[in-house]
């Protein structure tokens, strides 16, 4: 995904590795961290013509966020402050990779690593190769592995999930899944596609993962895509976001970064750490133009958006691109089909319909298949209903959808999510 064109300059002066003083200390945007990543954040940032930036060398010991200014402020040991509206962290980074504690997970006889510290001296070919859970870093290892293993078994779990409910109804879908589930050619040998297993895991064993179904899964190798947590020694004030939220609040559940580089509750606060440093800064400033096309002063990822992708499992690289801008509270502006929907529908909870208006809008994301739709209720919900089940029914005219609701906003409206045919006529068919 190439960058934006056609940014002016911002106005200022580039700092890297420097300290200025409090009165010099406010800037458009802060990376933290010089290396790699932070180089590569500051190649893109040149190159969209923003050079009204600061390099630190260190990560501050708290960067917390004003709501009433939509900026953040950030401390360093040596107690200077800078001030900015953006923040890009490369590096250190706030959480580490984090592997589950199944039973026998130390038993395993076979190689094991977390994807986020690949081992670069693992030979994939000719082996049985086990993929626990499937975040983003692991998602960019999977076509490789494919392509010369023997095979490869992708289980779900945390915070990736396979969610078998969802329908796959449309023309498209079916034939994105005949396409990645059939036999395909490498190297003139066929070779099966991943296999996904939904059951869960009870424990690794010597030889490879025993599965809640009896199931026993042979494997050579076990690879770990199972998320990130806070490392132990992140204060409570390391990272405050919107509202007073810390990053330990924001992470209890083992979440993923959205695209590995935004979290819903801190508004224009970018993580770049990789693999593809390169690919994700190039999102960041992607991210700087939709601020400054729309006249905006906050970027944030939507929850539903969020929760939507740490709940799905991908078998190949997932690639932010244009559509993602949605994500982040803005519109699309770079092409992709968007079908929207404003009118009367009936949300049923429960076996009980209440009658409602909705705002929705969808995609047909191309890198899964799936058709993504999310918006907004507008009416009364009955709390009790929802304290049970957040799963949901829309109905517009003749039409239903399975949806989730995922979350009441400020204003009394509710957040709603689905994959799957909508619950409105699509026209770009």
């Amino acid at each position: 995904m190439s960058g934006p064109t056609g940014i002016p300059a911002l106005q200022g002066r580039e700092e890297v590795n420097q300290t200025p003083s409090p009165a010099q200390a406010r800037r458009h945007v802060i990376v933290i961290g010089a290396g790699v990543a932070g180089q590569a954040a500051a190649a893109e940032l040149r190159a969209a013509g923003i050079s009204d930036f600061v390099i630190l060398n260190e990560a501050p010991i708290s960067s917390v966020f004003d709501d009433d200014t939509d900026t953040w402020a950030l401390r360093t040991a040596a107690g200077e402050i800078f001030l900015g509206r953006v923040v890009v962290a490369a590096d250190p980074p706030i959480y580490i990779p984090w592997v589950p504690e199944f039973p026998g997970r130390d038993d395993f006889r076979g190689v094991s690593f977390n994807a986020a510290q690949w081992d670069p001296d693992f030979d994939p070919a000719g082996k049985h190769i086990a993929v626990i859970g499937a975040d983003a870093t692991a998602g960019h290892y999977i076509r490789q592995l494919i392509e010369s293993a023997a095979s490869v078994t992708v289980f779900a779990h945390a915070p990736r999930r396979i969610v078998p409910e969802l329908p796959l109804p449309t023309t498209r879908v079916k034939r994105w899944v005949r396409r990645h589930t059939r036999l395909a050619a490498h190297d003139g040998r066929p070779r099966p596609a991943a296999t996904l297993v939904g059951s869960a895991i009870e424990s690794v064993t010597t030889r490879g993962i025993h599965t809640s179904d009896g199931v026993d899964h042979p494997a050579d190798a076990i690879i770990y895509g199972t998320g990130f947590a806070i490392r132990d020694q992140i204060s409570g004030e390391a990272l405050v976001g919107a509202g007073g939220l810390t990053i330990r609040q924001a992470w209890h559940d083992g979440t993923e970064p959205y695209f590995g580089v935004a979290v819903h509750g801190f508004p224009n606060y970018f993580f770049i750490t990789g693999p593809d440093v390169g690919a994700q800064a190039r999102y960041v400033v992607e991210c700087l133009g939709v601020m400054k096309r729309t006249v905006s002063t906050r970027i944030e990822v939507r929850r539903s958006s969020q929760q939507v992708f740490n709940e799905r499992v991908y078998v190949q690289p997932a690639q932010p691109v244009s559509r993602a801008f949605e994500a982040f509270g803005a519109p699309s502006r770079a092409g992709g089909a968007q079908e929207t929907y404003a009118g009367v529908a009936t949300l049923t909870i429960a076996g009980t319909g209440h009658p409602v208006r909705v705002r929705l809008t969808g995609h047909l994301d191309p890198i899964d298949g799936h058709y993504h739709w999310q918006g907004t209720v507008f009416g009364s919900l009955p709390d009790e209903a929802l304290k049970q089940t957040r799963a949901a029914t829309v109905t517009v005219g003749e039409r239903s959808a399975s949806a989730r609701i995922i979350e009441k906003t400020p204003w009394g409206t509710h957040s709603v999510a689905g994959v799957g045919a909508p619950p409105y006529a699509l026209t770009n068919r």
